[in-house]
């Protein structure tokens, strides 16, 4: 190559950057293709001059364009569709290349020979698509209308045609549980990329979730016309994400009517039986409900032939699935006291080796220490260290101490009397099937009822020769009843605590085609997506936390003298700030989460439920334009993005009960310390507001030079601008050693020293050197990509192409629900040793008390969201020992991937082609965690000592992980691809 060609090129592409530059606001995910070739006459020869007519069969809208020098010819910018080209110079016959199809994205290469003769004379072939990339060096693959309407597709969800592609593998969770968008069939690893590295359009509007980067815009298969799925080394028009790119196209009208109507139906009976894993229990499984009715329609057309189509599209989902339990341990028959039976009868279980350190529990039921008394006939009393079960003579097997547990009169241990049980606890057994097997094993299989309606219509317009207008607009709204409210991997385990979901999602999209000139092509979009989820696990059973267990029976009431002790978590003291207090009204307040660890769960999800609304705008342009042998491309993407969200972490409470405490049973499980109210740990959080903005720029220039008729040199460069999500609000705080908040300075107080309560290194945005994002900006996420694609010889039917490139992601809004729950704004405090209806006061005592930021209206806002006065002084000491689940560096840096691969493929028939490839990439700075409240090992310090001078300090329980860009990652392996009709 010469140097005064070099120079030439090097020039265009600086050019058409800077130009790129200058027209903001400006590619999201372009969807149309190329169709190029040569044309040459029957000595070989290239013809100059030929009249290349492109035409639309379904719209009849047509372009044309000339042959240069080189006999080269170039259409960008085209719409996939099914096309007929014509070619045309006096002195030839007419050249006619009829079904031409178009994929999205696609750059199809169609040489034509010219025979000598008139040009009343027609030579007219059926084309048939080159099975051979000669010209592209990005790897991927289209699904087309064929594949999406006849391969059997489960719950007609289009994204599990992503799993088709090497390189591809899901990440969707198992089970009914959710977590953070990983029931998403788009939730997949690219080439060992990260399952929401990837970036999902329709129309080349964004459709991608705010939250957590998964696809929110899904349109029905019988609306879609294809979906180009691009995995490795893209062209640099393509970006946001580094493992993949998901572009869908729906049909449009034609003119020709055409429609169809549908129902999918699967129900119980046709459904298999699944394997039972619990027989070894003694729980038989049943086959689940299944009902499942999917129907609808299309139909579209021209409004004015030629001129104006239509196309509408409408799906109901209307599915009653049975949804198994995991296999859970309850309390038996025996172990459940009753009006019959004063007593829980743990005796199946070995004898409580516990020790009941401090009798202060038990001391508070009034009438125990005298059945404790009667049950052991006097050789037992309840008392600080007293025994739980009797000691035996290996030899003899005569008795050598009494438990409190131990009935005498019937020789038997682990009884543990009526009255001395936790009356809220009892009573919620009410809650809890009985089991039918002896064993306590329980499986049970509530039903999950989904409704779901989607529409969406598209209206193409052609405006002139030169200029086209598109608009659609996809609406899809969903309703589902989880009856466990499994989410974040925590959830009841029997029926009774689900949760409610709604979900609405909408989109936008304006498409405006200007051909320039026949050789420069402007494409603008404006495209608004919208993702509401209003309610998102609301749990379905709320009322206030004091009103959330049943209605004592007789019995369990005649065992409690009145106000006595308390039932359901009311501490008989209102305003005292030792109960559970959410501040947040029946609607979003319920029945604390109790887990049994080994047993069972109860109650609302400890995760809360967070209704959230994103907006994102986006406007985008670009330019493609030939010149020569170059074919250019330019452009930018401008994206302004809002998320909104109110998270209940944990507003109800939890409990942990896990044998931990110091008063345990030490039982074989865990349920006699629940049936006793002894949790080894409780948690509590607050409500809190998160009010996100971002924006994002995303600029591009490329080119695809032909440098010879089989040599393709691509390569291009795309600049990345994402700014830190920051909270308009101001909400949020990090973790800087040594600094102290001045925005919130600490409050002395009588309960608060602040010349050791001042949590140093906990700082806000305001505070010097911190922003609302609480990082800094990156402004050099330069992304080069380049490749080479070569076809040896002149058949076509070989091709070696490899590339390589590097590409950014953002970080998505997930990220931010680490640093929710956080004092000042957010409380969460994990005390232990706590009592079950008084969880702030210790099992030794009222003299070890907790601190409750939830107990005192005072410092609650609106609603039980904490949001005090900026530039006012906090009371730190209520909100000891303070967590911080996630922190931002200062400077964080972008994550990248650099993507590599080589390609061969040949043709081996007309419709069979080998395809061998390696593909790697490699991540940089990817997101990871670590903790920055290590201890120091060469102190050897326990666990609850403070830590070492390394240490962030006493103030703190845990400073669970700093968010750094620093993981790299490194897959790389051999493709053997697979089509979605087979092997290609």
């Amino acid at each position: 190559m010469s140097s005064p060609t070099l120079r030439r090129t090097a020039f265009c592409l600086v050019l058409v950057a800077s130009f790129s530059l200058a027209l903001l606001p400006v590619s999201a995910q372009s969807t149309g293709g190329r169709i190029l070739g040569r044309v040459s006459d029957s000595t070989g020869a290239v013809v100059t001059g030929v009249q290349v007519t492109l035409i639309n069969d379904a719209t009849g809208v047509s372009r044309d364009t000339k042959t240069d020098q080189s006999g080269d010819y170039t259409f960008v910018e085209v719409v996939p569709s099914k096309y007929r080209v014509e070619y045309t110079l006096q002195g030839f016959k007419k050249n006619v290349r009829a079904n031409v199809m178009l994929e999205i994205n696609q750059v199809l290469t169609l040489n034509a020979t010219l025979q000598p003769g008139a040009t009343q004379e027609t030579v007219e072939v059926s084309s048939e698509a080159p099975l051979v990339d000669t010209t592209s060096t990005q790897l991927g693959a289209v699904v087309n209308d064929r594949a999406i309407s006849q391969l059997p597709l489960n719950a007609r969800d289009t994204y599990q045609f992503l799993q088709l592609q090497p390189g591809v593998m899901s990440t969707t969770g198992t089970g009914n549980q959710i977590v953070y968008g990983s029931d998403k069939s788009g939730s997949v690893s690219v080439n060992g990329g990260r399952g929401r590295a990837n970036n999902f359009s329709v129309n080349g509007g964004d459709a991608n979730d705010l939250f957590v980067n998964l696809p929110t815009v899904q349109p029905s298969p019988d609306s879609i016309e294809e979906f180009r799925v691009l995995t490795n080394t893209f062209d640099a028009e393509y970006g946001r994400d580094s493992g993949s790119v998901v572009n869908v196209i729906t049909k449009s009208g034609t003119n020709n009517f055409r429609g169809n109507i549908y129902e999918f139906f699967r129900n119980t009976k046709l459904n298999a039986n699944p394997y039972c894993f619990t027989e070894s229990e003694g729980v038989a499984c049943d086959k689940p409900q299944f009902n499942q009715n999917q129907f609808g329609g299309t139909f579209g057309g021209p409004l004015k032939k030629d001129r104006t189509f239509f196309f509408a599209s409408y799906e109901g989902r209307r599915i009653r699935q049975g949804i198994p339990s995991q296999l859970v341990f309850v309390p038996t028959l025996a172990e459940r006291p009753s009006a019959t039976q004063p007593f829980a009868d743990f005796s199946a279980e070995s004898i409580f080796p516990g020790t009941l350190s401090t009798a202060f529990p038990l001391l508070q039921r009034p009438n125990c220490a005298a059945a404790i008394n009667a049950q052991t006939q006097g050789q037992a009393t309840l008392q600080d260290g007293a025994a739980y079960g009797a000691t035996y003579n290996p030899v003899t097997g005569n008795r050598t101490s009494t438990g409190i547990f131990t009935d005498v009169v019937n020789n038997r241990d682990n009884i543990i009397p009526l009255t001395c049980l936790d009356p809220t606890a009892v009573d919620l057994l009410q809650y809890i099937p009985t089991p039918l097997s002896t064993s306590g094993a329980l499986v049970t299989t509530p039903v999950q009822p989904t409704r779901g309606d989607q529409f969406t219509v598209r209206f193409d317009h052609r405006l002139n020769s030169k200029q086209n207008l598109s608009v659609y607009y996809y609406f899809d709204d969903d309703h589902t009843i989880s009856p466990f409210a499994v989410f974040e991997a925590a959830g009841a385990s029997v029926p009774g605590f689900g949760s409610i979901i709604n979900d609405r999602y909408q989109q936008w999209n304006f498409t405006h085609t200007w051909t320039l000139s026949n050789a420069t092509v402007n494409e603008f979009r404006f495209n608004y997506n919208r993702e509401g989820q209003g309610t998102f696990q609301h749990p379905i059973f709320t009322t206030t936390v004091q009103n959330s267990c049943p209605t004592p029976p007789s019995w369990l009431l005649a065992a409690f003298p009145a106000g006595s002790t308390p039932f359901c978590f009311d501490d008989l003291q209102p305003g005292n700030p030792t109960g559970i207090h959410p501040h947040i009204g029946p609607e979003h307040e319920g029945l604390p989460f109790i887990q049994v660890s080994g047993g069972f769960n109860i109650g609302n999800n400890g995760e809360g439920e967070l209704p959230q609304v994103g907006n994102s705008f986006q406007w985008s342009d670009s330019i493609s334009k030939v010149m020569g042998t170059h074919s250019l491309k330019f452009g930018g993407d401008v994206r302004r993005q809002r998320f909104d969200q109110l998270l209940y972490f944990d507003v109800n409470g939890e409990f942990f009960v896990d044998q931990t405490s110091v008063n345990t049973t030490d039982g074989d499980s865990a349920l006699s310390d629940y049936l006793l109210g002894l949790p080894g740990g409780y948690g509590q959080g607050s409500a809190q507001h998160e009010n996100v903005r971002s924006t994002g720029l995303y600029l591009f220039a490329q080119d695809s030079w032909k440098m010879k008729p089989n040599l393709t040199l691509n390569y291009g460069l795309r600049w990345e601008l994402n700014t830190p999500i920051a909270d308009i609000g101001k909400r949020v705080q990090t973790f800087r050693p040594g600094e102290v908040s001045k925005v919130y300075p600490c409050m002395d107080t009588v309960n608060t020293d602040c010349s050791s309560m001042t949590p140093v290194g906990l700082v806000v945005p305001g505070d010097p050197g911190v922003s609302n994002a609480l990082t800094q900006t990156y402004y050099k996420a330069f992304a080069p990509r380049i490749g080479l694609a070569w076809s040896p010889g002149t058949s076509g039917k070989t091709s070696i192409r490899t590339g390589w490139g590097l590409f950014y992601n953002p970080v998505e809004q997930l990220v931010l629900e680490q640093f929710s729950a956080e004092p000042p704004f957010g409380g969460s405090t994990f005390p232990f040793n706590t009592l079950f209806n008084q969880p702030f006061v210790d099992q030794g005592g009222p003299a070890i008390t907790y601190p409750n930021p939830f107990g005192l209206a005072s410092l609650s806002g609106v609603n039980g969201i904490l949001d005090p006065p900026r530039n006012q002084p906090v009371d730190w000491g209520m909100f000891r020992p303070i967590t911080l689940f996630g922190q931002f560096q200062p400077h964080m840096r972008s994550q990248y991937s650099a993507q590599y691969n080589l390609t061969i493929q040949r043709q081996l028939t007309n419709d069979l082609k080998l395809e061998l490839g390696y593909v790697g990439s490699q991540g940089h700075r990817l997101l990871a965690t670590h903790d920055i409240n290590y201890g120091n090992p060469q102190t050897c310090l326990d666990i609850i000592d403070i830590l070492g001078p390394d240490s962030c300090g006493p103030y703190f329980a845990d400073i669970a992980f700093s968010i750094p860009a620093g993981s790299v990652t490194g897959p790389n392996g051999l493709h053997l691809p697979y089509g979605p009709n087979g092997p290609t």
